[in-house]
């Protein structure tokens, strides 16, 4: 049939309904249609405050570029229907279904090193690449809409298609190139960018919202359509799982999902009945669904429905497998990331005209193709039919899926729920191209805001400055008053408008719309979210480098950083069914049916012949109890299971995954790419924070949104005078009025306070210095408002200081407390305050009954301390929390706690003198002179028996009870700090902290009297070790020690070099301060004066410590001195920097550790000396929210 031609005006109209349908960020392809008097007037109205997003110059040449094309452009291989569900009107000829083009093209990584424009006829760019890891150059030419795209030099982009050599006599030097076309070959910038698939087809729309939407991650709106669409795909998910599809299993299910789902029905504030009432009558086309499309062959009933097919074209499908559900595929090839309702085995059979009928011989071989497919299943629960974004997502998980599995995925599967059919949504080149285009474009926005690391990381090694970001990071708004103000994203989008781009509207659509959102809001107001925000960029930046590591550095080079444990197989001798209390849900404090736990695994090293003392320890490294994960196996399969460590010990790693991992499935997906090897390999990477920047956004955002909560802004924005009241009881303040009993037992300041926080309309600031009682008046004040009917929110940075404060009310406490968060988070003593620990609630009115009934709820939040940070950040502001900044402003709402009753005078001198200006006071002479003294010495006396110590020695004089505070100096000995990855420990320093340790238990001091501190979470993971049998001896960072107040505290510095190496965490005074202040009668602080002295403010400390003569320097080979049982190793003779594994195995003081067989190092092999890590350097080092994300988890 010859093509038909079409007329220009056809041709025109075409292409602006396609272009209608993209982002409208992405420049066309084809002549831009003028601009209406109504369009030009609607422009002209506004007025803009930020530049325009495309020179005059770019342009020109863009419509120059348009006007050559339109004569040259093929129309008849354009697919008329893009993204649209209308039928085709032209009949084709019924065609086998073809393997994606893409299967047998590979994917190269490349940097950018120039940039070369070739304006004309033909708009293009010359790119010269260097493929990674290799280094070799090659040619790119990018052209049509792909020339458009703004690439730099150092941005990392994927060209998806093969290079080849130009036939050229003259040229032997040519370069392999490619051409990235509109007909052939992709090209993905910034491939390290993951976006999803939902967020990529609403781009067409809106290509503003998806951005607007990643940036500020809002949790608390919850709407019915999104309620019921959630349990909706629970529902059929379990169908598809089970098979069933009768009505009294689907009746079952309904009231399984909306028990479990009761949070959610309190929110929206409807019942069980009536949701179970929304759900059977959402899901009543499932039973029909079952019986249809489930078999193990296509049913003549059993239509599919394809909107592009030809008129003489029918489908049928049978589903004949569940392969997976609410799988997560992440793919750094197409710069990709989505989340499939289900993978299916699907079996389709294509019948002509000529017979529809399947199951007649002659159609079968004349006119029939059946084929078996894996493809994605997308759910949607809404009434639309096959729309332009549920079209778009269900096309680009057939990308993902086709990656994951390495078979062609030639369509997706696209059903709603309230209907009775199927669509099928196939692939088409022109349309991927498209979204691969808009993709481009919201990675472009993406990187500018966050700071290109890809450039950085090729020229400076730097990160972008705050005065980096002003450049525009969000598309203009589409100004549609009907789409604007329909939009769930709407508030952030106005608020970013007005505070950030600084736009002036009064004539636009949407300038009712804008004036209503945001005319609230002053310029000072304006100017604090976009300060703020802009420094909440800056502390993301970096985020994006750590996350793409998983896919560009393998297992082994990232287990040397410390965040991936490589060569992991499955025990298949585990049961996850035993009696182990970690290996449960409710060891994480979560549900059976919480999708983050659904199945439990344990991992052990992949054997490698050699011994079992000479595997790798899998406590080395950045990876704790607790932390996310995921799971992977390489090189393909990235993330096939997200999850939390549950339990970790030197030999084994025990995981809670959302996804169970099929060996054979996984099997089959390794042989498909020829990557079989035997047994299964895993690697388990660290999951970084990434959506943690988007919440602390949304918190922000909040405070300025129309309808927020005005007081609050004025209050920390604009600092207005906070009020306070008269005699807030309603008399004098005496016991009577008071009903607390505690306030009788308070001091003066400790009453002030109380008055002071009682008689505050807006907010009061106590300065409670350590050991002044701020957790007993905390306690005091929370009883008191009880009594006066009030209810009060308890919230702390950790969950360690949380918790301290419910101790002191949870013996005698008269009303409900509620503890919220999780389980392995909170302490045992105060489990009996969660969810967790009442009788699970059967209607929404019970679980409303345990929520709000409590008068005080007790959780943790994010705060911004004093700690430093980077210097841009510093600048900016970070190191000026919000208490100092109400402080400084209203000193008057400030009221000091300055008796303490917690350190003796000693320890209490070293932060009255550097941090305090001597405002601190001992609360009485008892307080002043306690010290800790040994109940029984004859331990101590047997050491000196020894032939190694039979004089008063370093350990005798720490132990004197007239010794309250010292430095004991480690340069001697030596003690030098070794690495791990880029973590820090100090094993000789771990095994003097360990024998002072024994000494006061063997000299009758109690466990629960000592506690040990270290700012480094590698120290605290070896101390943990060493300490294991001392269960009551807490071993804590410096930030869960707040709170806590131990008689003897036991600090170990680490830091100990001959560089001078301190790192950020010791010259963080806040964290040191708190360290100090822990220890009622005896401070004990290992380190090296050497190294730690170089920091200015260390040395203040050093002074003081020297002048009080309470520095103790000891003697080389300290610790061998004494034969104390489990503690003696001898001290190595070589080069001490060196790690464990470099050092001969006679002559370590880990020796004997090595030998057990729980903590396991690598004596088989060298290993690369580990890097030097400059001072400063690190991977929170100016990053203080990130930082203290970190830490508030542990």
């Amino acid at each position: 049939m010859p093509p038909i031609r079409h007329t220009r005006q056809e041709e025109y109209d075409f292409l602006q309904g396609l272009l209608s349908e993209l982002d409208t960020t992405v420049t066309p392809v084809t002549p831009r249609k003028a601009k209406t008097s109504l369009d030009a007037q609607s422009s002209a109205k506004k007025s803009r405050s930020t530049p325009t997003r495309t020179s005059q110059t770019k342009q020109a040449q863009e419509d120059s570029y348009f006007d050559d094309l339109e004569d040259d452009w093929d129309w008849d291989n354009m697919n008329p229907e893009f993204l649209t569900p209308r039928k085709a009107k032209t009949p084709q000829k019924l065609k086998t279904p073809q393997k994606p083009h893409y299967e047998s093209q590979t994917c190269t990584r490349c940097v950018v090193k120039s940039v070369e424009e070739q304006p004309g006829r033909l708009y293009r760019k010359i790119l010269m690449v260097e493929v990674t890891p290799d280094h070799e150059r090659r040619q790119v030419i990018v052209q049509d809409d792909w020339a458009f795209s703004e690439i730099h030099v150092g941005d990392t982009v994927n060209v998806i298609g093969s290079f080849h050599i130009p036939n050229s006599l003259s040229d032997t030097t040519a370069l392999p190139t490619i051409s990235i076309t509109s007909k052939t070959n992709l090209f993905i910038h910034h491939p390290d960018i993951l976006i999803t698939a939902t967020a990529l087809s609403n781009a067409p729309q809106c290509g503003r919202r998806p951005l607007i939407s990643g940036l500020v991650r809002s949790t608390s709106d919850v709407t019915p359509a999104l309620v019921w669409g959630n349990m909706l795909h629970e529902v059929m998910q379990a169908c598809l799982s089970t098979g069933r599809w009768d009505e009294p299993f689907l009746e079952e299910k309904i009231r399984e999902v909306v028990q479990k789902g009761l949070g959610e029905l309190m929110r929206l504030n409807v019942s069980i009945e009536h949701a179970i009432a929304e759900l059977s009558a959402r899901s009543k086309g499932l039973k029909v669904f079952g019986e249809r499309y489930v078999a193990q062959s296509p049913k003549p009933e059993g239509v599919l429905t394809n909107t592009r097919a030809a008129a003489d074209q029918t489908s049928l499908l049978a589903i004949k497998q569940l392969l997976d559900i609410e799988e997560d595929i992440w793919s750094p090839t197409y710069g990709l990331k989505g989340k499939l309702d289900a993978s299916v085995e699907a079996v389709i059979t294509d019948v002509s005209a000529k017979d529809k009928n399947p199951f007649t011989k002659a159609a079968r071989r004349q006119d029939t193709v059946t084929e078996t497919f894996t493809l994605p299943f997308e759910i949607k629960t809404g009434r639309a039919i096959a729309g332009m974004e549920h079209r778009a997502q269900t096309l680009l998980y057939t990308l993902l899926l086709a990656e994951r599995v390495g078979a062609p995925v030639p369509s997706g599967l696209l059903y709603y729920t309230q209907g009775e059919e199927v669509v099928r949504v196939p692939q088409a080149w022109n349309e991927i191209r498209a979204l691969i285009v808009a993709r481009n474009s919201m990675a472009g926005y993406l990187i500018r805001r966050m700071g290109s690391p890809d450039a950085q990381e090729q020229q400076t090694g730097c990160s972008k400055t705050e005065a980096d970001l002003e450049a525009p990071f969000l598309p203009e708004t589409i100004d549609d008053n009907r789409t604007c103000g329909r939009c769930y994203a709407l508030d952030a989008c106005m608020l970013y408008r007005k505070a950030v781009e600084n736009i002036r509207d009064v004539n636009s659509p949407i300038a009712d719309i804008y004036e209503l959102k945001t005319g609230h809001l002053s310029a000072a107001q304006c100017e604090f979210f976009k300060k703020w925000e802009a420094l909440i960029a800056l502390e993301e930046q970096d985020l994006v480098r750590f996350k793409k590591e998983l896919w560009t550095l393998n297992a082994k080079e990232r287990e040397e950083k410390g965040r991936c444990f490589a060569d992991m197989v499955l025990d298949p001798t585990y049961d996850a069914s035993s009696l182990d209390t970690y290996s449960t849900p409710q060891a994480l404090g979560l549900s059976q049916q919480q999708k983050i736990h659904r199945a439990t695994y344990r991992f052990v090293k992949k054997s490698t012949g050699r011994a079992a003392t000479t595997q790798g320890s899998l406590l080395s490294g950045h990876m704790s109890c607790g932390d996310a994960v995921t799971v992977s196996v390489e090189p393909h399969l990235l993330a096939l299971a997200r999850g939390f460590i549950v339990h970790l010990t030197p030999r084994e790693v025990i995981l809670g995954l959302d996804h169970a991992l099929k060996p054979d499935v996984i099997t089959a997906r390794l042989k498909a790419r020829n990557d079989s090897q035997g047994d299964i390999v895993f690697r388990i990477d660290k999951d970084e924070l990434f959506g943690g920047m988007g919440r602390i956004r949304d918190n922000l955002a909040q405070l300025f949104y129309a309808g927020g909560n005005a007081r609050l802004l004025r209050l920390v924005v604009d600092l207005q005078a906070p009020r306070f009241t008269p005699n807030p009881t309603g008399g004098s303040r005496d016991t009577a009025v008071y009903s607390v009993p505690e306030f009788s037992l308070l001091n003066d300041n400790q009453r002030a306070a109380m008055d002071k926080v009682l008689s505050a309309e807006d907010y009061a600031l106590i300065l409670g210095m350590p050991g002044t009682g701020k957790t007993t008046v905390i306690a005091a004040i929370i009883r008191q408002l009880v009594s006066m009917g009030k209810t009060v929110l308890l919230a702390s940075y950790t969950h360690s200081a949380v918790d301290t404060i419910l101790f002191k009310l949870k013996d005698d406490a008269d009303f409900g407390i509620l503890r919220l968060g999780n389980l392995d988070k909170i302490h045992p003593d105060v489990h009996k305050f969660t969810l967790a620990a009442k009788r699970t609630p059967r209607s929404v009115e019970e679980l409303e009954q345990q929520v709000m009934s409590p008068p005080v709820v007790a959780t943790t939040c994010l705060s911004i301390d004093h700690s430093p940070c980077g210097s841009t950040a510093r600048k900016g502001g970070f190191d000026v929390s919000l208490f100092r900044r109400l402080s400084d402003a209203h000193p008057k709402a400030v009221i000091d706690l300055t008796d303490q009753y917690r350190m003796n005078e000693d320890i209490m001198l070293l932060s009255n003198k550097l941090i305090y200006s001597d405002r601190l006071r001992c609360g009485s002479d008892v307080v002043a002179k306690q010290s800790l003294a040994l109940p029984d010495h004859t331990f101590l006396r047997k050491l000196h028996l020894s032939p190694t110590c039979q004089d008063i020695c370093w350990l005798s004089r720490i132990l004197d009870p007239s010794c309250k505070a010292v430095f004991v100096d480690t340069d001697l000995v030596p003690a030098c700090d070794s690495h791990v990855g880029d973590l820090v420990e100090n094993q000789v320093e771990a095994q003097l902290v360990r024998q002072v340790t024994e000494t006061l238990l063997r000299s009758g001091v109690r466990e629960a009297q000592i506690g040990v501190v270290s700012l480094y979470r590698q120290q605290i993971k070896l101390l943990s070790y060493l300490l294991q049998e001392h269960t009551g001896v807490e071993i804590l960072t410096a930030d869960r020690s707040q709170g806590r107040d131990k008689d003897c505290i036991i600090i170990s510095m680490v830091r100990s070099n001959d560089g001078g190496q301190i790192g950020d965490l010791v010259k963080d005074w806040r964290r040191m301060n708190v360290c100090f202040t822990r220890a009622r009668s005896k401070l004990i602080i290992f380190g090296s004066r050497k190294t730690l002295q170089a920091a200015p403010l260390l040395s203040e400390f050093f002074e003081l410590m020297d002048q009080q003569q309470w520095v103790l320097h000891l003697p080389p080979g300290a610790h061998e001195m004494h034969d104390i049982p489990g503690c003696k190793h001898t001290t190595p003779t070589t080069n001490p920097k060196k790690r464990p594994a470099e050092v001969n195995e006679n002559h370590s003081l880990f020796s004997a550790i090595l030998k057990t067989k729980d903590y396991i190092m690598d004596e088989s092999k060298p290993l690369k000396k580990g890097r030097k890590i400059a001072p400063g350097e690190g991977l929170l080092k100016g990053r203080p929210i990130l930082r203290d994300l970190v830490m508030a988890g542990k």
